[in-house]
This record gives C-alpha cells, sequence and structure tokens, in this order.
C-alpha cells in the first residue's frame, strides 16, 4: 500500500478525474496541497466528520460529510487526505477504495508522514552487552553485560540472560554467541534458554586470553569462525562437536608481542569467505596507528585480500542484500562498502537490518579526549539502538542507560 506519492505523479492521475476530495479541512495542509495540486476542470470537495464544518465553504471549496464516498466514482474521482491518515485510510479502505488507485495523502506531508512510520513502526530486536558486573571496573555497568530484548517504537528493553557477551548470529533456530570472559559459546533458543555452552580455548595450555569477540558460520565447510583479537587468528571449530580444527593467521605479529596489534574483531560470512574488522592492517594500533578496515579471507587457501581501509576502530561488517555494511566506529559512520551513508554523534557498534530500518548500537566511548574539542559537533556518550531509515537519513534513538557496551544487534525473527 501506499500513500505517499510525488506531486507529478498526483496530478498525472488528477488530470484524468473530474472530482477531488480533499479529506480532512486543515487550515495547514489544504492551502498548501491547493497551491500545488492540478485544478483545471475538476471539482474540489472537502470533507470532514466535523459536523461544525458541515455545509460551509473552506478556500471557496464545499465542505460537506464523508458519507458522499457511499456513491464514489472509481472513475473520476479521487481522494487526497489533507490530515493525519490513520483513522482516514481505515474509513477509506470501508468504502472499498484502494491505497494510490484511488487515494493518497497530499504530498506536502510526506516528511511528516515519513516520520511517523519511523516512530510507530519498529520490530523486536535482539542486542548483547559486553559490560561488566563489578561497578569497580571500567567497563561496567548497573545491569551489566548479557542479552537483551528491545524495540525502538515502544521505547522498551528488557534484559533476558547475564553473560558478558559480543557478538551473536541465528543458525535456525538458535542463537550463538560468544561469552569472552568464560572463553565459550552459548548457545540459546528463542525463549533465552541458555541449552548448550562450548569451550573455545582448546589450545595444548588452555590459556589463551579472553579475548574471543566474533563468530560465524559457513554451511558447506561445516564449520564456525572465531576470531581472537588478542592473537589476530581465526580459530575454526567442526560444527558438529565444536572441536577446534584449524587456525587461520591474521598476522603474525602477536606472536612478538604480549597482546594483539591488530585487533580483529567482528567477522561475517560472503559465499565460502569470511569478511573480518580490524583496528590496524600494520598492526600498530597501539601505537596510534588507526589504520582499519575489512578484510576478506579466502577460506580455502587462507589468501587475505583487503578491501576497506582508512577506517578507526571499524565494528560489526554485514551483508545485507549482497552488499557489504561496516561501522567505521569512531569516526561514527555507516558504510556501504566505502561509501559514507550516514554519520552518527557516538560511538557506534551493533549492526542489523530488518528490510526496511537500519539498527545501530551506540556505546558509550571511554577515550574522548581523542575526539573532544576536535569538532564543533557534540559528541553522544550514552548507549542505546537507534533505528535509521537510511534513505531520508532520519532516525530515533532508544536510550539505555543502565549498559555501557552494545556490541551485536539481530532481528528478534
Amino acid at each position: 500500500m501506499n500513500i505517499w506519492l510525488d506531486w507529478p505523479i498526483l496530478n498525472k492521475i488528477l488530470k484524468q478525474k473530474k472530482r477531488v476530495y480533499f479529506f480532512g479541512r486543515s487550515e495547514d495542509w489544504v492551502p498548501k496541497t491547493l497551491s500545488k495540486i492540478y485544478k483545471e476542470k475538476i471539482e474540489i470537495i472537502i470533507l470532514d466528520n466535523n459536523p461544525a464544518y458541515k455545509n460551509t465553504l473552506f478556500l471557496d471549496c464545499k465542505v460537506i460529510n464523508p458519507e458522499i464516498l457511499k456513491k464514489f466514482n472509481f472513475d473520476e474521482e479521487y481522494v487526497v487526505i489533507t490530515a493525519e491518515p490513520d483513522t482516514i485510510i481505515s474509513e477509506l479502505e470501508k468504502y472499498n477504495l484502494e491505497a494510490e488507485k484511488n487515494f493518497c495523502c497530499t504530498p506536502q506531508i510526506r516528511e511528516w508522514g515519513k516520520l511517523q512510520e519511523l516512530k510507530k513502526n519498529s520490530k523486536d530486536i535482539i542486542f548483547s552487552s559486553s559490560d561488566y558486573f563489578d561497578l569497580g571496573k571500567a567497563r561496567s555497568s548497573k545491569l551489566g553485560g548479557g542479552i537483551f530484548i528491545a524495540n525502538v517504537a515502544n521505547q522498551e528493553y528488557e534484559k533476558k540472560i547475564d553473560g558478558q557477551y559480543r557478538q551473536m548470529i541465528k543458525l535456525k533456530d538458535y542463537y550463538y554467541v560468544i561469552e569472552y570472559i568464560k572463553k565459550e559459546v552459548h548457545v540459546f533458543d528463542s525463549n533465552f534458554k541458555i541449552i548448550q555452552k562450548y569451550n573455545l580455548d582448546q589450545s595444548k595450555d588452555q590459556n589463551e586470553k579472553p579475548n574471543y569477540c566474533g563468530i560465524a558460520h559457513i554451511p558447506e565447510k561445516k564449520s564456525f569462525y572465531v576470531p581472537n583479537t588478542a592473537t589476530d587468528e581465526i580459530s575454526v571449530y567442526d560444527q558438529e562437536n565444536f572441536k577446534l580444527i584449524d587456525k587461520i593467521i591474521f598476522s603474525n605479529k602477536s606472536k612478538k608481542f604480549v597482546d594483539g596489534q591488530c585487533h580483529i574483531n567482528d567477522i561475517t560470512v560472503l559465499g565460502s569467505s569470511l569478511l573480518v574488522s580490524y583496528f590496524s592492517r600494520s598492526g600498530l594500533w597501539r601505537k596510534g596507528i588507526f589504520d582499519g578496515g575489512v578484510s576478506e579471507i579466502e577460506t580455502d587457501s587462507k589468501n587475505i585480500n583487503d578491501l576497506i581501509s582508512n577506517l578507526s576502530q571499524p565494528h560489526s561488517p554485514e551483508v545485507i542484500d549482497g552488499q557489504i555494511y561496516i561501522l567505521d566506529s569512531f569516526n561514527k559512520y555507516l558504510l556501504l562498502g566505502t561509501k559514507k551513508i550516514s554519520k552518527f554523534s557516538g560511538f557506534i557498534r551493533g549492526l542489523a537490518h530488518d528490510g526496511t530500518y537500519f539498527y545501530v548500537g551506540q556505546s558509550e566511548d571511554m577515550y574522548l579526549s581523542k575526539d573532544m574539542g576536535s569538532e564543533i559537533n557534540n559528541i553522544m556518550c550514552n548507549a542505546g539502538i537507534f533505528q535509521l531509515d537510511v534513505n531520508k537519513n532520519i532516525s530515533r534513538f532508544l536510550s539505555i542507560p543502565d549498559v555501557m557496551n552494545i556490541h551485536d544487534i539481530l532481528i528478534n525473527e
């Protein structure tokens, strides 16, 4: 149902009609619509349910009761909504009128209408948080980490599972999520009940640092892939028993130092390849070189192809409708490939798309000194979820003040 036509399309329709009804005697929208609408050889009548307006004139147009639509001539008449559309649409449909074919909203309020759609329509989303539970630690919060469900339109969120969780994926009816402190993958169902836990630290000494971050699955390989930020390696696990079967080395520099030097983090799948985001391709992010980006790893050959570069602390690569998206987290951009398509005002991490809207997570940034004072734009410091209409570049925000970090987002389906 398309109720939002532009002026050329609407006027083209009206040139084929003898009468147009404006539904709603708006002091604002009627005169603005009259100024742009096709008016030659066409009768204009205003419909309104308010009995005070019945059989009056407004801007030289008769105002009558909408019951006249019982005799609607589908070939010669058309309706343009010039008031808040929700209740009017249901009334028009009662008379068997169809959106676009028989009625539309005035293009004058198209922008307003998009705002209303954004305000009223939102999918339930699941998001993860990696916060500590000890308020004495810097990366802690009142609620602590876990798995949450939220709805931006309803301005609601609820914690479902405790844990220090990072990236999630869904396979069939189950969710797989990284618990980075315990060095485990937790599997939970649609009722948020944990049904399985898999140990990730399967090295000989079982002493890898708790910095497992992302998770991906390639069905034809029958394998899960889990990057470790502390080692710049991607561990490969058998999908049947979650046993470690291989490792993909992203960089050998971590072998020479105490910790990971590239800071590989989130991961997703493109065919039989992996897409991984990282802070520094040179391995010098701890020395202030943030040459971050996204690389493709061919799982057959383990070849690494650099795709997107010059990003600062990127996260959340996703393949949506066959296109690669990435969050340039510190620079606050949502990118489609190498193209910037939206900018936010805080540190962004966690990305999902419901077919209409993007959902972008925002975390508190502990390193504001790098950004403070560098621009006249202020920096938004609280955590929450943006619901973004990328075509209009408008968004709504669900503030989540009891959480510090949001890591990943999935649509709850």
